[in-house]
């Protein structure tokens, strides 16, 4: 099944461009791995920049280079899927290995988070969400915008059930929950500005808590 909800254009033309960090640029590529469409169109946007580099006159290639190249990805093992995980191998490639990644439970039951990559100190974070069959992720407020997307299973979100590859997004100020699949759970992939949710409730007072005893 193709992905019915994509990234808005903007998105894919700042990526077409260079212009994301690297949480966002590893969210578009997962979803492009899921997405004929949209990597059609990254390409069809990338396009008059390749027009621009074919008119710049050609350099002499170094005789080298091509060994150089091949030698250097032999020292570096090829991408493979993990059991569990329905990450795909080029994702995985450029995250840490999986039993390195440190699962938060959320409050509550049923939820779990991980945080696989970070812009910098105190920047965006690319995050994985996994939710039990049925669970609920509770409600909460976004103080800045996500984004994310379904990679396995499938959720409920305001009034639509996201299924994968199906891109989805938060803007700061709004609240929702999220349910899970009853069946198959649901696997998300977030981008999340630093410190950009809270929980409601007195969930939210917990998550308080245990941040200023991280600090």
């Amino acid at each position: 099944m193709k992905p019915a909800n994509h990234p808005p254009s903007e998105r894919l033309l700042a990526y077409a461009t260079g212009a994301v960090d690297v949480p966002m640029r590893l969210l578009v590529e997962t979803h492009m791995s899921f997405c004929s469409r949209c990597a059609r169109e990254v390409g069809r946007l990338g396009e008059p920049g390749g027009a621009l580099l074919g008119a710049v006159p050609e350099e002499p290639v170094p005789s080298d280079l091509f060994e150089r190249i091949w030698a250097e990805a032999g020292r570096h093992a090829q991408p493979r899927r993990v059991e569990g995980l329905p990450l795909p191998p080029v994702l995985l490639a450029e995250l840490p290995p999986p039993e390195r990644w440190h699962w938060h439970r959320v409050p509550g039951g049923g939820c779990r988070i991980a945080l696989l990559r970070r812009d910098g100190p105190g920047r965006s974070g690319l995050f994985l969400v996994h939710m039990n069959p049925g669970a609920r992720f509770p409600r909460h407020e976004h103080q800045k915008e996500e984004e994310g997307m379904v990679v396995a299973g499938g959720a409920w979100d305001r009034g639509r059930f996201l299924e994968e590859g199906d891109w989805g997004s938060a803007p700061a100020g709004s609240r929702h929950e999220v349910i899970a699949d009853p069946k198959e759970g649901c696997w998300t992939l977030v981008r999340q500005e630093h410190e950009g949710m809270r929980l409601s409730g007195w969930r939210g007072v917990l998550q308080s808590a245990m941040s200023f005893l991280r600090h």
